[in-house]
């Protein structure tokens, strides 16, 4: 017997499509929703109303801007992983000791979230010409150092479901979109314990990541620590240096929590 999907509601659909485009834009009138949406204005009027009155919307002239009412359930769903308070202090430490950025990103419904990111002091001019990492930045799995050594250690039907439902989109040139290369790929991340990404995520950024599990092999999230690549320079002395600070901090992390 085969459960079919429910389908979606489409006034919650709305309701949430138009709380994304006001985040993504950092705010937006009534007419450049309707017109981003393809959605008249009377309806998205009525949303937006619902959504100013509940607080998780704000309005300050004809301007709407997330609200603050948002803030609790991120902290909630942020806190009540297992792992994050113990992983929050070490991507403090591994940015101190590298000075490049740091993060610990976990995977939820096939895509990867960064929980906790600090950025080193030699990336913080650096970070900020590349793009919007931050606590809470969302990516494909495929093509950021973390998300490949999260794959990496998943079974394969996990990975081929990951991959059916979201794809392999390309965010730059060197972005890998065959699915036989990124199984290639993973193969090579198993063999040497990390996941590299060379401009895959973001055109001028590179990064190296490696998977944290539990004793039964599960995988409980990723430390990764990248900048930009004028300051991660590809040379065996340097990922050898990441690499072992990488593994040295995940196996006393894995030690601190299942051990």
């Amino acid at each position: 017997m085969t459960t079919e999907r429910p389908r979606p509601v489409k006034t919650t659909e709305t309701s949430l499509a138009l709380v994304r485009a006001v985040r993504n834009s950092g705010g937006a009138t009534l007419s450049e929703l309707a017109n981003r949406l393809g959605l008249a204005k009377s309806t998205v009027h009525n949303h937006l109303h619902t959504l100013v009155d509940e607080g998780f919307l704000v309005r300050d002239g004809d301007t709407y801007h997330v609200g603050l009412e948002f803030l609790p359930f991120g902290e909630h769903a942020r806190d009540r992983n297992p792992v994050y308070a113990t992983a929050r202090r070490r991507v403090y430490s591994l940015a101190e000791e590298t000075g490049h950025e740091a993060d610990f990103i976990v995977e939820e419904n096939g895509r990867a979230y960064s929980l906790e990111y600090a950025i080193g002091e030699s990336s913080r001019r650096g970070v900020s010409e590349l793009g919007p990492f931050r606590a809470g930045s969302r990516f494909y799995m495929h093509n950021c150092a973390s998300g490949k050594a999260m794959l990496a250690s998943m079974p394969e039907p996990r990975i081929r479901a990951i991959i059916d439902r979201w794809g392999l989109p390309s965010t730059t040139d060197q972005t890998v979109t065959d699915e036989t290369v990124l199984f290639d790929e993973l193969a090579a991340v198993r063999d040497r314990g990390y996941a590299i990404n060379d401009e895959e995520l973001i055109d001028g950024y590179r990064s190296v990541g490696a998977a944290v599990t539990n004793p039964e092999g599960e995988v409980v999230g990723a430390f990764s620590i990248g900048g930009p690549t004028y300051r991660m320079a590809v040379d065996e002395s340097t990922t050898e240096e990441i690499e072992r600070l990488l593994l040295d901090e995940i196996e006393s992390l894995e030690s601190e929590l299942f051990r």
